[in-house]
């Protein structure tokens, strides 16, 4: 029939095995003592520690390991002339946010106050200025970041909105002041 296994399958060999034969010992066999591969992992274990104490107490570079940084100076020509930079950065962005913010767009507004933001920090960040004006332009810049993102009605409400507008209002005449214009 189909499917049927062979005859004797399953019931091991049909013949005995040719030949008597001892069967095969199943452990290992003995193994001999080597005394060589435990004088080599000796010798190895002694080399890597000597290698770890020279290397922790070898000094790693021949110069100090204390560097000092000095912060750079500038000329009064060239702090000068960054201040002229913000201040005139600053001219060009009052001018700009108060003709788009003079309307009822608020869209408008929040992008002239972002572009504002952005052009006043990137000013600010001019190394050759000094802190007081450097500060003050952050400032100014950070309060048109607040008010752009409180020109959202989900996100503040009219009362944090003015609360930011008077905020711009403080920090534009602190920038006035720094630039001579008030």
């Amino acid at each position: 029939m189909v499917g049927d296994p062979p005859p004797g399958f399953g019931q091991g060999p049909a013949q005995p095995p040719v030949g008597n034969w001892p069967p095969r010992p199943l452990g290992q066999p003995a193994t001999r003592s080597r005394p060589w591969l435990a004088i080599a992992v000796a010798v190895t274990a002694g080399l890597a520690v000597a290698a770890l104490a020279v290397a922790l107490t070898r000094p790693t570079s021949s110069h100090s390991s204390i560097t000092t940084t000095t912060a750079p100076s500038y000329t009064p020509a060239q702090t000068a002339a960054a201040q002229q930079r913000l201040c005139d950065t600053y001219k060009l962005v009052a001018r700009a946010v108060e003709v788009d913010t003079s309307g009822n767009d608020r869209a408008l507004a929040r992008i002239a106050d972002t572009n504002g933001a952005v052009l006043l920090n990137m000013a600010a960040d001019d190394p050759a200025l000094d802190a007081y004006h450097r500060d003050t332009g952050r400032a100014l810049a950070t309060a048109y970041g607040t008010v752009t993102a409180k020109g959202n009605n989900v996100v503040a409400s009219d009362a944090d909105y003015q609360a930011a507008l008077d905020d711009v209002i403080a920090k534009d005449a602190a920038m006035k002041k720094v630039c001579g214009g008030g």
